[in-house]
């Protein structure tokens, strides 16, 4: 480590502020994040104290009847926001702001859901502080795409795209295709077997699924993928059934988009970008793995008709081409609706 020390005009050594806060990971884990997109991690004692709760609270509401369920938390915005039920596969809670609600365990889920939006939220800003002192990112430069992002929105109009969600698989049948997620960084935690990462290697075939049990696990997002000029990899990842069914906790940290016109220069690139469009690219390059059956074949026609390619290398490459689109880089490009999301 340098040494930030002068000597002052009575002779007295000071010590200069660091440039950046101690890394959380060290220089091996960033590497294997940056290269297979994602990595396992130990999480501090207050962040597992505040899952263990949430798991608590969640296996009430999920235990809860169906009709409670979706008046406590009514979806809204596909399935962006609320509960929602996938027939013979899994159900979920997806929040992006707080909510109020009068039932007694759902309130409490509430007020659980944003106390761990905040220590995961910072987790995973370390992280990305971690990445981008190895790439040479000003750590500054996040600070607009974070806006709004690091505590749970006080209301609906405050929301930016970040969210969390709290999954129920069901016994033998919940699973989601793979897939390379949309945002910034996503960390899931589950309960059980279930969530398996894409992890490369130089011979056939290429690569292995690999089964992270019930470790936390961080996996890079197809808009850091992009930001990074592709140093850094996407990470590709599904979840398959397990017999005894399975929670998990999925922290999506995504662009703000309360400061639409973006500035590349500390990440390479002479210019700025319309944030609002790239996030649309981004997300109309992807179907929802969490949709019905009958909704997800649907999106992949439509990304099929798009000319868009179902597979492997869509999920892990689409996204970098952004950097060739011409509407996308014009900051002129139309500003969408008001508000961060």
């Amino acid at each position: 480590m340098a040494n930030n020390s002068m000597q002052s005009n009575d002779g007295e050594t000071v010590f200069t502020p660091p440039t950046h806060p101690p890394p959380l990971l060290d220089s091996l884990k960033v590497h294997h994040l940056a290269e297979t997109g994602s990595l396992a991690v130990d999480l501090p004692s207050a962040l597992t104290d505040s899952i263990n709760e949430l798991l608590t609270l969640d296996r009430a509401f999920f235990a809860e009847n169906t009709d409670v369920k979706r008046k406590a938390f009514p979806a809204a915005e596909g399935t962006e926001l609320g509960y929602y039920h996938v027939a013979n596969e899994k159900e979920y809670l997806t929040f992006r702001h707080q909510i109020t609600s009068a039932a007694k365990v759902s309130q409490s889920l509430s007020i659980a859901s944003a106390r761990f939006w905040s220590l995961v939220a910072a987790l995973l800003h370390r992280v990305l502080c971690d990445l981008s002192i190895s790439l040479n990112i000003p750590l500054g430069s996040w600070d607009n795409l974070l806006d709004g992002c690091l505590s749970m929105p006080a209301s609906r109009s405050e929301t930016t795209p970040t969210l969390l969600r709290l999954f129920n698989y069901f016994p033998g049948a919940g699973f989601a295709e793979r897939h390379t997620d949309t945002g910034l960084l996503t960390i899931c935690i589950g309960t059980a077997p279930g969530l398996q990462v894409w992890e490369r290697s130089d011979s056939p075939p290429n690569g292995n699924w690999i089964d992270v049990g019930s470790q936390a696990t961080i996996l890079i997002g197809k808009t850091l993928h992009w930001l990074s000029a592709r140093r850094l990899r996407a990470g590709l990842h599904r979840v398959v059934p397990n017999d005894q069914g399975r929670q998990s906790i999925v922290f999506a940290l995504r662009p703000s988009l309360c400061h639409p016109i973006f500035d590349l220069r500390p990440f390479g690139e002479p210019r700025t970008v319309d944030m609002r469009a790239v996030w649309r690219e981004i997300k109309g390059s992807v179907f929802s793995v969490n949709a019905t059956t009958k909704i997800r074949e649907a999106q992949k026609e439509r990304l099929k008709a798009n000319g868009h390619i179902i597979g492997e290398k869509d999920d892990w490459y689409t996204s970098s081409e952004l950097r060739g689109k011409d509407a996308v880089h014009r900051h002129e490009t139309e500003v969408g609706r008001s508000g961060c999301g």
